[in-house]
């Protein structure tokens, strides 16, 4: 262990912690957290902005109504580095028992897309009212589409704010689409679209 011996600001808040549990998102997109088991109470700090410690610093004043001890930013990182160490025995990792904002954004989205009929006639799912049966030219399967422009529409007027590209990964992790936004023919034009998985929707629609 790099601590030096006499009890320093980062060896007492060392001493404090009874652990860390690390929290990973079911999806690629959802946050990382790193809680801190301290005197029985749980602070919980997102890994994007856990290496400056002033969000730790302020959750602590916050619980314990007395200032964390002050750690300078270079022990701060060596202290996160301490507890992460599985030497030290103050680490577990768990998979986040609930779904993020995002998988719950893309699981309300899927049930309002479900909603719509499908159809083999490309005009009728242009504008989003369908979903169009085509064979991907990418892949040779088989997906239920709808324009990327319309997509759009149908979030926007169900109130979601969620940026398209983390919506897209959570739903094709979920296997609800396709990678990405192929293009798929719509009455001789090309338009990026989400190409939908049919057993996904058909098993949403209860068929």
């Amino acid at each position: 262990m790099s601590f030096k011996d006499e009890l320093s600001p980062d060896r007492k808040l060392f001493e404090l912690i009874e652990k860390i549990v690390i929290v990973k998102g079911r999806l690629s997109t959802d946050p990382s957290v790193w809680e801190f088991h301290i005197g029985g109470e749980v602070l919980k700090i997102e890994a994007s902005i856990l290496e400056n410690p002033k969000s730790f610093r302020s959750q602590y004043l916050s619980v314990f109504d007395r200032p964390a001890p002050i750690i300078k930013p270079n022990a701060w990182i060596n202290l996160l580095d301490n507890l992460a160490d599985e030497e030290n025995n103050k680490i577990e990792h768990m998979e986040a028992p609930e779904e993020s904002n995002n998988e719950f954004i893309a699981r309300q989205m899927f049930e309002i897309i479900c909603e719509r009929e499908i159809s083999d006639e490309a005009e009728d799912a242009e504008n989003g009212r369908c979903l169009y049966n085509n064979i991907s030219k990418k892949d040779g399967k088989q997906y239920y589409s709808i324009p990327s422009t319309a997509l759009k529409d149908i979030i926007e007027n169900a109130g979601f704010k969620i940026p398209l590209h983390e919506l897209s990964t959570a739903m094709t992790e979920l296997n609800m689409k396709c990678a990405a936004t192929p293009r798929v023919w719509f009455n001789g034009k090309q338009k990026r679209s989400w190409c939908f998985v049919p057993e996904t929707i058909l098993r949403e629609k209860g068929g």
